[in-house]
This record gives C-alpha cells, structure tokens and sequence, in this order.
C-alpha cells in the first residue's frame, strides 16, 4: 500500500491520475469532509501541466464550474457568466465574489487534493431571491 505524507496531518485526499485531466481540462470531484461529513464539490484544472482546484459551485446560483469554458487561468461559469481565477478562486474582476481554493499535490503521477480550503470564498454581492 502507498503511504502519502505530504503534510503532518496527512490531510491530502487521493483524486486520480494527473493523466485524466488533459491540459486545459477539468474535471469535477467530490470528497466527504472530514469534520461534517458532507461532501465537499471540487473543480480541478490542468493549466499547463500544473493543477489548480477550485469550488465546483459558482458564487452566484451554484453554475457547475468544472463545465465552465477555460481562458488561461480564468474559467467563466457557463449558466450566467462569473469568472474566477482557478489558481486562487478570486473574482476575475476587483470586488467580486470569490469561491474556496484547495491545494493539489502530484505525486509520482497520482493526484491528492487536501479538502480544507487554502483561500476561503468572499461573497460581495447579495443573493438573488427565489424566482418564482
């Protein structure tokens, strides 16, 4: 069995193979928290070879950002348009939300995702009210 120890409380989470996420793709995980036990939605992106993960659930009515179209480093949330930088989960745009960051780690191929975040996500605007 592989042991990873990439920090002291090993809190990094297995994922895949870096080979199943191309460069300039992405693709959508979910993981349990360990404390609350709910899943936790992650978008992980290939940039060049390097690996970012965001939040899978825009800001704004929870748009799948994992299905998002990828501009460099920018990915825009294909219901209503948000766009976020993948390496740190900030708005594209000064003073806009932003979504939780997590850290990847490669290792010997295998990717591992720790599943607290390392940037937590900053709302601005106020939610839209239920259409009904």
């Amino acid at each position: 069995m592989y042991k990873l120890s990439l920090n002291k409380d090993n809190s990094y989470k297995y994922i895949g193979l870096s080979t199943e996420i191309p460069i300039g793709k992405s693709k959508s995980i979910s993981i349990k928290d360990a404390k609350s036990k709910k899943n936790i939605h992650i978008a992980i992106f290939n940039i060049s070879g390097r690996f970012y993960a965001i939040s899978d659930s825009c800001a704004h009515q929870g748009g799948p950002l994992s299905k998002g179209f990828l501009n460099s480093d920018i990915v825009t949330c294909p219901w209503h348009g948000w766009k976020y930088s993948v390496k740190n989960g900030k708005s594209a745009h000064e003073g806009g939300d932003s979504v939780n960051s997590y850290k990847v780690k490669v290792v010997k191929g295998k990717l591992y995702v720790n599943p607290f975040p390392s940037n937590i996500d900053k709302r601005v605007s106020k939610p839209h009210d239920d259409l009904q």
